[in-house]
């Protein structure tokens, strides 16, 4: 059963927050010693392809992708972030848009990338992982990311979490909606559903050389950040924890979040009804179908 993150923020706030102090270079920065590298390079480190990445915020992984000679476009649905993204580089490969209505028609990727995204959706990630498929070619590959609930969540950081916010319950404090960690066979079935077999799982964090970032312990500890540091940094005592975790446990057990590679099966039926460049029709006559 998933876990619903809750918040004193509301996600706008959260959205100003999040990308106030980041940077497209710093973000280019923080890539590296990424398990993210490892895969993308396993299943993308060969020809050319053309990709979407659904939410793509500044655009750092669709520069990322370009350096290495694919053809990429990010969307993002926060039109001050695509602004921003533009100040940082005018012709950034980022559109104004929604992943959960793409304006694409259909087979016409290679590859989609949805690195934290889906969990954001209160009504459930059913719609963006249709839609992802939808544009894929047969074949096409998905690489979707999600905060995990690890083993370090589930005893020590989500019950403690959930105590507080019960307290601001009792206190008639409002609490907002601000992400969902899924279990692994919660997110398996969630891409299986959506016309997706699953070629590979990993963990969505650092590598286990990293020493000094590492976005699990980031993310739900504030005080193991490093002040002023970048993004993902950790101060000592972030570091000294992250060292005696790694003695102790698997990366699986507080890593930040799961990674699925999935390849898109279209049936013969799909295929022809696909043809369509027009989604929306496509998808009134798939519900006629079933």
């Amino acid at each position: 059963m998933s876990y619903k993150l809750l918040s004193f923020k509301t996600s706008e706030e959260h959205d100003i927050e999040q990308w106030n102090d980041r940077s497209l270079e710093g973000e280019l920065k923080s890539f590296e010693d990424r398990t993210l590298v490892r895969i993308f390079d396993k299943y993308l480190g060969g020809s050319k392809a053309r990709i979407l990445e659904g939410g793509c915020g500044f655009g750092a992984w669709c520069e990322w992708f370009q350096n290495r000679g694919h053809d990429i476009v990010g969307i993002e649905y926060d039109q001050n972030i695509v602004a921003r993204a533009r100040e940082f580089k005018p012709d950034v490969a980022v559109e104004l848009g929604d992943i959960t209505d793409l304006n694409y028609p259909d087979n016409s990727f290679d590859a989609y990338i949805s690195l934290g995204v889906i969990e954001h959706f209160e009504h459930g990630p059913e719609k963006s992982l249709a839609e992802a498929h939808r544009i894929l070619k047969p074949g096409g590959l998905a690489f979707v990311t999600t905060p995990w609930l690890t083993v370090l969540r589930r005893t020590l950081s989500h019950p403690i979490r959930s105590l507080y916010f019960l307290k601001r319950k009792l206190k008639g404090q409002p609490n907002y909606f601000w992400e969902y960690r899924f279990t692994k066979i919660e997110l398996r079935n969630y891409l299986e559903q959506a016309g997706f077999e699953i070629i590979c799982e990993d963990v969505d964090d650092y590598e286990s050389e990293a020493t000094n970032r590492h976005i699990g312990l980031w993310a739900d500890w504030f005080f193991l950040r490093e002040p002023d540091g970048e993004i993902w940094e950790l101060n000592r005592k972030g570091k000294f924890v992250l060292k005696l975790l790694k003695t102790l446990a698997p990366a699986t057990w507080f890593c930040s979040g799961l990674h699925l590679v999935a390849r898109a099966k279209k049936d013969d039926v799909a295929e022809t009804v696909s043809s369509s460049d027009n989604h929306k029709e496509v998808k009134k006559m798939q519900a006629t179908i079933a």
